[in-house]
């Protein structure tokens, strides 16, 4: 995992799979974000191939989270089979998908 700033933007970079040996790592690590003075939140699927349930429980969590907040996260990067997941599951419903980190900084930049 890797965190780093973009003009308001913080994104959590995930550079591997989230399984039950380290989902209490992500949980922690996105709380921890969620605490952060920024406003806008990426995080950035691009490297995933693989999520278990408690990781998407998690985000779901922060997601709400960040909306009572008055935060906003937003996810990047889904790539195939996994976007079918977030398809099945309706994360677009109450949270905004983007292609890429770089849509969702101009979608930032722009609200």
């Amino acid at each position: 995992m890797q965190i780093y700033q973009r003009s308001r933007v913080t994104i959590l970079d995930i550079k591997s799979e989230i399984t039950i040996k380290n989902s209490d790592l992500f949980r922690t690590t996105m709380q921890r974000l969620l605490n952060h003075p920024s406003l806008h939140l990426i995080l950035n699927l691009e490297h995933v191939t693989y999520l278990n349930s408690s990781a998407l429980g998690i985000i779901a969590d922060i997601a709400i989270k960040a909306k009572e907040a008055e935060k906003e996260l937003v996810i990047t990067g889904i790539q195939s089979p996994m976007n079918e997941i977030f398809e099945v599951v309706k994360f677009d419903t109450f949270m905004k998908i983007f292609s890429t980190a770089e849509e969702a900084i101009d979608y930032f930049e722009q609200h």
